[in-house]
């Protein structure tokens, strides 16, 4: 038992903030210009940043997704769960202060996901790896700050 407490708190040590990257300026609620579609991202949590996005059309839901990023000995990744489908992990790629990358070739649509922060303006596109196919989605910090 005890060496099996040892491995855990180990495994944990090793994601801890100090080794994942900083994504910290992704947290917080944002929300595209019509009021329509908004994403939230936690704050770190030990390497896991945890999200969620609702989109309205007409005042009824349309879409939704659960979100996560990781850090764990092997790399950090994006896991997406569109509409409570599997996970679709994405792997980073690029990540440095104010935007990240995340690829997965062997994934039909998207295989990247990239976000890139402006001030208050947090911009994500998806599209295929060669950059084809491409879609943005742009929002601004909620005004009612929900965080």
């Amino acid at each position: 038992m005890t060496s099996t407490f040892a491995a855990a708190s180990l495994l944990l040590a090793s994601t801890s903030l100090s080794t994942a990257p900083d994504l910290s300026w992704l947290t917080g609620c944002w929300r595209s210009e019509d009021g329509n579609a908004t994403e939230v991202w936690s704050p770190p949590y030990d390497g896991h940043h945890f999200g969620y996005g609702a989109t309205l059309a007409e005042g009824e839901l349309v879409f939704f997704e659960q979100l996560r990023i990781e850090t764990d000995e092997t790399g950090t990744r994006y896991v997406a769960s569109p509409a409570g489908i599997p996970p679709t992990v994405f792997t980073a790629t690029e990540i440095d202060a104010g935007s990240a990358v995340f690829t997965n070739p062997e994934h039909d649509y998207p295989q990247r996901i990239s976000y890139r922060r402006d001030r208050d303006t947090l911009t994500a596109e998806i599209a295929l790896t060669n950059g084809s196919k491409s879609q943005s989605f742009r929002w601004r910090r909620c005004p009612d700050g929900h965080r």
